[in-house]
């Protein structure tokens, strides 16, 4: 009889810490997914976080943004405010100096190029403006993977390239890249990072 008892007692304990068991189990997953689901940024809070970064960009900067190109060059206002146009394809675009024959380049014409990269916070990610390092060379309207040693290995994109439709040999711009448009690993990742850039291009000659 003890014998019974004990063995419906030991039963009676498997079962009750078994059943026990999966609730805390199926609790601790969903406190883990939700936790998850926090760390995911989705692509439209991406977008409105790049944007925002821009937007305080030109206000620290005291750039305008407008809807139609100017006839002036440079593009500035009336009292020496840079003016950036903002293109169908997002790209801001400010002209300091449109070279030679502006809006003529053929396709495919091998263009150098020496620019500074800066972030959204001002910082200054890259140059090659002193000379101290060789220009990159594009091709315009053929935007490379870096694949090619024209390129180095970083390729290059399609912000650098639609500058030239504005302006020609030895043009000077200014521009605000969003990640959509800009070196693709900007747009890697659970962050957009727009990214200013001032270019200058030489035609190769």
């Amino acid at each position: 009889m003890m014998f019974k008892k004990a063995t419906f007692v030991l039963l009676f304990n498997r079962f009750s810490m078994k059943y026990r068991i999966f609730p805390c189990f199926f609790l601790a997953v969903s406190v883990l997914l939700i936790s998850c689901n926090k760390d995911v940024i989705t692509y439209a809070e991406q977008l409105e976080a790049e944007q925002e970064s821009i937007r305080e960009f030109m206000d620290d900067n005291e750039f305008l943004v407008i809807d139609s190109v100017p006839s002036q060059v440079p593009w500035e206002d009336g009292e020496g405010r840079k003016l950036f146009y903002l293109s169908e394809s997002g790209l801001y675009l400010h002209v300091v100096d449109t070279g030679l024959q502006a809006g003529n380049t053929a396709n495919n014409t091998l263009v150098c190029l020496r620019y500074t990269e800066r972030s959204m916070e001002g910082d200054t990610t890259y140059t090659n403006m002193n000379y101290a390092t060789d220009p990159i060379e594009i091709y315009f309207n053929t935007v490379s993977t870096g694949t090619t040693s024209s390129t180095y290995f970083w390729g290059d994109c399609k912000a650098w390239h639609e500058p030239l439709n504005y302006v020609g040999d030895l043009g000077h711009v200014m521009i605000i890249a969003p990640a959509s448009i800009g070196m693709p690993y900007y747009s890697a990742g659970n962050n957009m990072l727009a990214r200013y850039y001032e270019l200058r291009y030489t035609f190769w000659k």
